[in-house]
């Protein structure tokens, strides 16, 4: 399959199921903290993080803007999921070079997957951009350091959820090819 129509099929998906399905989940109105959702899942940051490793570091903020602005059109947040997603799209290439096992220039054109890294490698790479993108996020949308524990509280517990789910996806979804050595 061509790349940029894989790519452009992975954003129509994972968004999609964001906007239509996880944006309305009953668990997000079952557990509340003063009337406001403790938890969201959000997993369309996924889309960003599995972009191919040779991906430009531009092109990669430039997709993170148009994602997040994207989700701020349906989700009624006028650039927090933009600016979350661009600081994502940032941190990137750092986040790859501190979890992959190899140099990644060498690798090419690969996705970087949880068949590819290794589950180890790949929940590290997931867990700690899902959490720089969620605490961001909700600490644009709280504004408030006095709300600092219902920041992290939301953080933590929307990041462990949104990371069960990326790595279910993955499992159900990613192609299983042998990781390189």
């Amino acid at each position: 399959m061509n790349p940029i129509l894989k790519q452009l099929l992975n954003f129509i998906i994972i968004l999609s199921v964001q906007i239509f399905l996880l944006n309305d989940i009953v668990i997000k109105s079952s557990i509340l903290l003063f009337g406001i959702p403790v938890f969201i899942p959000l997993i369309y940051p996924l889309f960003l993080l599995l972009l191919p490793l040779n991906t430009s570091h531009w092109g990669t903020l430039i997709l993170g803007f148009v994602t997040g602005i994207t989700m701020d059109v349906f989700s009624n947040t006028p650039g927090m999921h933009a600016a979350a997603c661009v600081l994502l799209a940032y941190m990137r290439p750092y986040l790859l070079n501190l979890f992959f096992q190899q140099n990644i220039r060498d690798l090419g054109n690969i996705y970087p997957t949880l068949f590819q890294m290794g589950f180890r490698s790949f929940l590290l790479y997931i867990g700690f951009a899902v959490l720089i993108h969620h605490l961001f996020f909700y600490s644009i949308q709280i504004w408030s350091f006095k709300n600092i524990l219902y920041i992290i509280l939301k953080t933590v517990l929307s990041s462990v959820f949104s990371i069960l789910l990326i790595i279910l996806s993955q499992l159900l979804f990613a192609k299983r090819e042998i990781r390189r050595a």
